[in-house]
């Protein structure tokens, strides 16, 4: 076996990482500036004429936006950004806030109650049909509160949040399957989890010193796109990346641990000259299911609990702390990157199966067989300082991008390619240069059985001088490449916001035609009628309210002081891109109304006086008399005459 890194390093390394980070130099600048100058396919008209670049771009690219909680979407070759799905978050520009009813919910703890307005979207992974994108949905996870959205892309906004029971966070590595029909989403944070898990599992755990329990939650996945959690798996480590697989791994989720020592703190997750990979079987996961070898919690007493050692699982030693974890098109290899080595593994997926039916096992650690590393992979390369991701074109080749070097390098892959490239599998053959600190990175359909290729999108953590000075906290760096010749080109760059994870890349051809230029909820409530209702059991008052350019009705509503008011805002709009806003002054209440679009918002009149609502997006020239009254009457002063009344 290939040794991977001796702990004896280690501080040399963090050290080299800190360096090679502070030390970006501007060197690189004139190579790519004049790789730009030489791309002719890519001069931009100036004036631009009229959907030039609904003309010109064949992507789009929906970037997961970190802390920012929710999704970035650009075009490619364009690098234009087009708008924010907002998800996880507040996003009051984009009017998606908690004082909508529907929102609220989405973001509320099912089994707390707590309303969490905060988030952190990390890997988006897009609906597909045999292993290839559909373009129906993309499925995104949120690490800081272990929850998983589904996007709607005839709307481009969040059709549904599902919360993982059993953890109080870190639901990191998330993978849709190549039918849909399931998802993976890793519990990256360790946990100490409830009695009867605690019990099943039969570790031994310490609520304040550690070790903990972590495993993977399983989502199902209806025809509709409708989410369910369908089981969870514990075990005695926690897990980062995922993927399920398809081809000749199909049946097999794929996971990577940079934790396999059960540490509690950064030195403590060295211990060890490596980490695990990990194959599960899901027709054993089905079967464990089907002979009730699981358990459940006081908290999901629905969603069924399984121990490691109930089901079909192996390991294979990888570099220490990996991170990347991929599966090439024909789902034949698994390539996974060592973030604290210089080294990048491809697993054949061929010897794996051959591995298990011929008993290729090294030893045991804690229950499961580990396979033979030097049975089951394909190729130990030593690449660079710090590798991320790792993404595939349709020409047979793979990229993978560091951070340290800050640049991404593009590798052959063996058979059944090396007929299509006629390159010697697993060498370098090119380096595209990145400004700089490689993050992640993606090609079209980078991650399916039917890449698309043609570009990979670079994205950095860092910037440096790549913009205008704007702060000590500088923007991140989207750079596109044309992979399409011998030598990847530079073709553009663009600063974008904190902090992509990860990216999908599908084709406009795809999407676009089935995004809507309106909603169709207003139409399901077509005799809906401007109405104000007055509940004294419940002291409530619930308006329907209609909005059209430029009025709302009703225009003004009389409130008892403290009574909750429920407004039902109905946008009679039919026109593409005419939105409306609805704003109270002096009450947190901000949201907007796409044409045909219905949202509920409640708000407490806890303050007498007068309040106007008004439009809060420019939708007409009569955008400012767009407004109405509510008029909060203290309780004690309140007579039933003063309800409003609407003409017949």
């Amino acid at each position: 076996m290939t040794a991977i890194l001796n702990p004896r390093v280690l501080s040399a390394l963090l050290l080299g990482i800190l360096v090679g980070t502070l030390g970006i130099g501007l060197t690189l600048g004139p190579a790519l500036q004049a790789g730009v100058a030489a791309s002719a396919n890519y001069q931009r008209p100036f004036p631009m004429p009229h959907q030039y670049w609904a003309r010109s771009d064949e992507f789009y690219v929906f970037a997961s936006g970190g802390q920012q909680g929710g999704m970035y979407v650009y075009g490619v070759p364009s690098m234009k950004y087009l708008s924010e799905i907002p998800i996880f978050a507040e996003d009051q520009a984009w009017g998606w806030t908690t004082e909508d009813e529907h929102v609220r919910k989405m973001l509320t703890n099912p089994w707390t109650g707590e309303v969490a307005t905060r988030g952190d979207t990390h890997h988006p992974s897009a609906s597909k049909t045999d292993a290839k994108y559909d373009g129906r949905w993309v499925f995104v996870n949120d690490k800081q509160f272990a929850r998983v959205a589904r996007i709607d892309l005839d709307i481009f906004r969040t059709g549904q949040i599902l919360w993982a029971p059993n953890t109080t966070g870190g639901g990191h590595g998330f993978n849709v399957s190549p039918d849909t029909k399931l998802a993976v989403l890793n519990l990256e944070h360790e946990q100490y989890p409830d009695e009867n898990i605690r019990r099943h599992l039969g570790l031994a755990l310490d609520p304040v010193k550690g070790p903990y329990a972590a495993g993977i939650n399983g989502i199902r996945i209806a025809d509709d796109g409708t989410m369910s959690n369908g089981w969870q798996i514990w075990g005695p480590w926690q897990f980062d990346m995922a993927r399920i697989g398809w081809g000749k791994s199909n049946g097999w989720i794929v996971t990577t641990s940079y934790n396999t020592e059960r540490a509690t703190d950064a030195v403590g997750m060295f211990k060890q000259d490596h980490d695990y990979l990990f194959f599960w079987n899901i027709a054993s996961i089905e079967k464990a299911l089907a002979e009730k070898k699981y358990v459940t919690s006081k908290q999901a007493p629905d969603v069924p609990v399984i121990s490691w050692k109930d089901v079909e699982v192996y390991v294979t030693p990888i570099p220490l702390n990996p991170h990347g974890l991929d599966i090439s098109p024909t789902g034949k290899y698994v390539l996974t990157s060592g973030k604290a080595t210089t080294l990048i593994v491809a697993v054949d997926f061929e010897k794996v199966l051959q591995g298990i039916k011929e008993q290729k096992f090294t030893g045991e650690d804690f229950g499961v067989k580990v396979l033979d590393p030097d049975f089951v992979r394909a190729s130990t390369m030593d690449l660079g300082m710090g590798a991320t991701h790792i993404e595939f074109d349709d020409q047979g080749y793979f990229y993978v991008g560091f951070f340290v070097d800050s640049d991404i390098k593009k590798v052959p892959l063996g058979e059944p390619y090396t007929t299509k490239h006629g390159k010697t599998p697993w060498q370098v053959t090119d380096v595209l240069p990145a400004h700089f600190s490689v993050g992640h990175l993606a090609v079209p359909g980078g991650d399916t059985a039917q890449p698309y290729g043609k570009y990979v999108i670079s994205m950095n953590k860092l910037a440096k001088d790549s913009f205008l000075p704007h702060g000590p906290l500088v923007a991140e760096n989207h750079e596109l490449y044309d992979i399409q010749g011998e030598r990847a080109l530079l073709v553009d760059q663009m600063a974008l916001g904190p902090e992509t994870h990860y990216s999908q890349i599908l084709p406009v051809s795809l999407v676009a035609p089935k995004v809507q230029r309106a909603y169709t909820q207003a139409k399901a409530e077509p005799g809906a009628k401007p109405a104000v209702e007055y509940d004294y059991a419940k002291k409530e008052v619930r308006v329907t309210m209609t909005v059209v350019r430029s009025f709302f009705t009703p225009g003004a509503i009389t409130v008892p002081q403290g009574w909750k008011v429920k407004y039902h805002l109905i946008s009679q709009e039919t026109a593409l891109d005419m939105t409306h806003g609805f704003a109270i002054d002096g009450y947190n209440v901000s949201v907007s109304m796409d044409p045909g679009e219905v949202r509920d918002v409640e708000v407490v009149a806890d303050k007498p006086g007068v309040y106007w609502f008004y439009c809060n997006w420019f939708c007409s020239e009569l955008h400012m008399e767009m407004r109405g009254r509510m008029i909060v009457v203290p309780e004690s002063e309140w007579p039933p005459a003063q309800e409003t009344r609407l003409a017949p």
